[in-house]
């Protein structure tokens, strides 16, 4: 399946994001460092693929902004407190639902 580039990038935007708030040194970060870390959070783009593909008519606001870069936040947030990958789609559920109640029509 083809992933959006900007979905892969926005999401390690959001990981860089959570990691650098986290404060976590980078040989403590789980998956083998911060490349592993940000590799598990980019590994997830398909997700976001499918879940476009689905509401893409429907969508009124810009999904990079308000999918891509808030998943990889919460994503990330997830992984740096020890969880794994089995939780992306239930994440990535609630950031979609959040985006579609905030964005104005």
């Amino acid at each position: 399946m083809d992933v959006d580039q900007l979905d892969v990038a926005y999401i390690a935007i959001g990981a860089k994001q959570a990691l650098d708030k986290s404060g976590a040194p980078y040989a403590k970060v789980p998956c083998q460092g911060e490349l592993g870390y940000v590799q598990a959070c980019i590994d997830q783009a398909e997700l976001l693929t499918r879940a476009w593909r689905a509401c893409s008519e429907v969508f009124p606001g810009v999904w990079c902004y308000e999918v891509a870069e808030p998943f990889g936040v919460a994503f990330g947030k997830h992984l740096l407190a020890g969880g794994g990958p089995e939780s992306a789609q239930s994440i990535l559920n609630g950031v979609l639902a959040s985006a579609m109640a905030t964005t104005p029509v």
